[in-house]
């Protein structure tokens, strides 16, 4: 026998059976219904328990899923809590129950069957894992596609004391305090908590660390200035409401927003008109003992159950925090002249010197919860959302995005989403959809931002079960009972929709499937590789090439009305986001066999020509998207520039070799195509986060152009100081690409790393 290993007598009784391992609300684990009611100690092993086998009562021996129908009273705590009392989502004065889980799995499963030949592009339904053999030919999904089959509530705490025994931490009653963290297989604890309960030994008391602070007058006077900001919520709906109504939003939707900042304002609207600071004192001091309280709901709660709990009388900081940002972001988002930063009355509004106030808002909200200690969904979506909001602000690429996507990564690994999601006794459908929705982006999200800066990224499939969210509308997540199940038929076998519509959950899905390709691509372009990178590389194109041709027909553009007036601006935001997507993939990939192995660049022109195209009726339809500034930007920083700058330079080659080329560029199209792409990157203004990433792309091209149309001889000169191309050998390519390409990598690509993969 091992130190670690149960004793012979309990190891042979523990082989016939197994543990119990569902959770009540307060962390500890179900016990059986006589034992429960009889306030007995259960050991919680199926399917009898060993009290039930010893006093004969077998028969009676069933944990029932919620047993209780009311939640038990609330500790008080030593701080003054108002009559704000916490959500109980099990409750059935309060709320009429959803069907049963089970019924809700037997109609789904009717709707949901995979096929064989699936969009899964090395993902499945449920699962992204390996859909592809190593010979790069589809392999059907093991799992069968169950629209129910999400997250398990990975929060739930471990802890199994005695409710007389839990201790009081800085002021806050311990069932109040944040559950813990997710612990996979290998913690300093996995020992303790696998033999605990079946030696029943009473667990060690958790200590709260001394670093957590209490609620003091520095939080509440911080917090009553953060809300003096909220004054003008009138406003900040107006300009939530008409975001909402151009875009599906990032993480948090717009049913939901509006039951935030609906009920938020109904509650508190005499302490923020009248400011006074006793009032918002006290406005302070509720919210964060609301936001110490952890989040009640359970599998029968519904999305505006849900939502209703975060608000009004429970108002939470991650619910202002969200607000804050959702306004930074709409503010970035329009362009100076819109109507709605006009009064009559008073002057302008400064959208900008506004968005810096929301964002140093919303940070302190973030601040707030750190202090709290609060990891749970609405904190993830506030981290979430003012990660948006913090990349409108700075430059892409920069290190304060960079940390802020790091601190996305982290969050969402404690919370465990890393891991299977799915619909349980404590997990709503609604839920598991969010954290499937949020943890794809964040996943894609690291890709992409370690592809543009050129850095490894920092999720890795290797540990990570993606999982694709269901391609329901922003009413269809908000739905339950039988408006839900007729959402779900809408859906096809793979869980896109039927409508022919693009909304951020398809984004999001997207978002999925190309981050596996990206880290594919990351992979050959920064890794160091033992195989051949050129047998690799096909691998990868093959795979890329397959998940779009199994793409429905809709997220495609229409080759013969590119712009087709009948689709909403949004929705030409994310068609050519993911026409885009598609082939920056091609783009990049052979980007790293022209500097790995030497590959010619006849294939990355011709790429880049294909992209361009694209690009050019993006631009040429701008003033459709001018309410998608900061999208229309990126893409300029992301798509545009890269591959406009190999067009450029290979015309320039064409000019210093004639002849030497097969199938040459067009000079004269060329050459219009790229002053009117240099045109758009001079109406990037100053204080937009993406100027100097576009006013640096502008001078090369423009002293590329001015170049070609010279008849000084060949050079490139500036008087900018070096920011320019400037005095460049005339390079002698004798027709040779591999001169070529060794020539282009001599150039300055470095700052913020939009081309350069080294």
């Amino acid at each position: 026998m091992t130190r670690t290993g149960f004793p012979a007598r309990l190891r042979m009784s523990h082989e016939s059976r197994k543990l119990n391992t569902s959770y009540r609300r307060n962390g500890k684990l179900q016990s059986c219904e006589p034992c429960r009611k009889g306030k007995l100690r259960c050991d919680h092993m199926t399917p009898t328990c060993g009290r039930c086998a010893r006093r004969n009562k077998s028969d009676q021996c069933v944990y029932h899923p919620a047993p209780l129908t009311k939640g038990l009273p609330t500790p008080q705590s030593s701080l003054s809590v108002t009559s704000n009392d916490h959500f109980d989502a099990r409750s059935n004065e309060q709320f009429e129950p959803l069907r049963s889980i089970e019924q809700f799995e037997l109609q789904s499963n009717q709707h949901f069957e995979p096929r064989s030949n699936g969009f899964n592009s090395d993902l499945t339904t449920t699962s992204l894992s390996g859909a592809f053999d190593n010979s790069s030919n589809f392999v059907a999904p093991r799992r069968q596609f169950r629209a129910n089959s999400l997250p398990a509530q990975p929060h739930r705490s471990r802890d199994v004391r005695d409710p007389s025994q839990r201790q009081m931490a800085w002021g806050v009653p311990a069932d109040l305090q944040r559950s813990a963290e997710y612990l996979g297989a290998t913690p300093y604890s996995a020992v303790l908590d696998e033999n605990e309960m079946h030696l029943n030994f009473p667990p060690a008391q958790t200590i709260v660390p001394s670093s957590v602070a209490a609620l003091s007058k520095v939080h509440i006077r911080k917090g009553a200035e953060i809300l003096s900001l909220l004054k003008d919520m009138s406003l900040f709906e107006k300009l939530i409401n008409y975001w909402m109504t151009l875009s599906h939003g990032y993480i948090v939707i717009a049913p939901m927003m509006k039951i935030w900042t609906s009920s938020l304002w109904a509650v508190h609207h005499r302490a923020l008109e009248t400011q006074k600071p006793e009032a918002l004192l006290k406005m302070a001091e509720t919210i964060s003992l609301n936001t110490i309280k952890p989040l009640r709901f359970d599998g029968k709660t519904t999305p505006r159950e849900f939502a209703a709990s975060c608000t009004g009388e429970q108002l939470r900081w991650e619910v202002v925090g969200i607000v804050f940002a959702a306004v930074g972001v709409v503010l970035m988002s329009l362009m100076d002249g819109n109507p709605l930063f006009y009064n009559d009355n008073d002057e302008p509004i400064d959208r900008k010197q506004l968005a810096l106030k929301v964002w140093d808002a919303s940070e302190s909200c973030l601040s707030f919860c750190n202090d709290f200690d609060i990891l749970n969904d609405v904190f993830l979506w506030l981290l979430f959302e003012n990660y948006v909001l913090s990349n409108s602000l700075h430059s892409k690429g920069s290190y304060a995005n960079w940390q802020k996507s790091g601190e996305i990564n982290n969050a969402l690994l404690a919370f465990g989403l890393h891991q299977e999601i799915k619909v349980d006794a404590d997990t709503p459908f609604f839920i598991a959809e969010f954290r499937k929705r949020l943890f794809v982006q964040a996943y894609g999200n690291d890709k992409s931002t370690a592809a543009f800066v050129g850095r490894p990224p920092r999720l890795s499939h290797q540990y990570c079960l993606l999982q694709l969210p269901l391609d329901l509308s922003d009413e269809q997540l908000m739905a339950d009972g039988l408006d839900l199940s007729d959402a779900l038929t809408c859906l096809d076998e793979e869980g896109w929709n039927s409508r022919g519509t693009i909304s951020a959950c398809t984004w999001a899905r997207i978002c999925a499937h190309n981050a596996r390709i990206y880290e594919d691509i990351l992979e050959i372009s920064l890794g160091v590789l033992d195989q051949d990178i050129v047998a690799k590389a096909h691998a990868i194109e093959q795979k890329a090439q397959s998940a779009w041709d199994r793409l429905p027909s809709h997220l495609r553009v229409n080759s013969e009305n590119p712009w087709d007036l009948k689709r909403a601006p949004v929705e030409h935001i994310f068609l050519y986001g993911i026409q885009l997507e598609h082939l920056d993939q091609r783009f990049l990939i052979q980007r790293a066999l022209i500097k790995k192995a030497n590959v010619d660049a006849t294939r990355l022109v011709l790429i880049a020509r294909e992209m361009f195209r694209h690009i050019l009726v993006v631009v040429n339809n701008r003033d459709a998207v001018h309410d998608f500034h900061l999208d229309f930007t990126q893409g300029l920083c992301t798509h545009g520039i890269p591959v406009a700058a190999v067009i450029a330079v290979e015309l320039l080659r064409q000019e210093r070799n004639p002849g030497t080329t097969a199938d040459p560029l067009p000079r004269s199209a060329t050459i219009q195509d790229l002053s009117v792409f240099v045109a758009c990157l001079g109406t990037i203004r100053p204080d937009c986060n993406a100027y100097n990433i576009c006013d640096r792309g502008r001078r090369f091209l423009k002293s590329i152009l001015d170049t070609i149309l010279s008849p000084a001889p060949y050079c490139i000169s500036s008087n900018s100081g070096g920011s320019d191309v400037h005095d460049l050998p005339a390079p002698q390519f004798a027709g040779n690409d591999g001169e070529f390409m060794r020539w282009l990598e001599t150039m300055d690509w470095e700052q913020d790393s939009w081309i350069n993969f080294d």
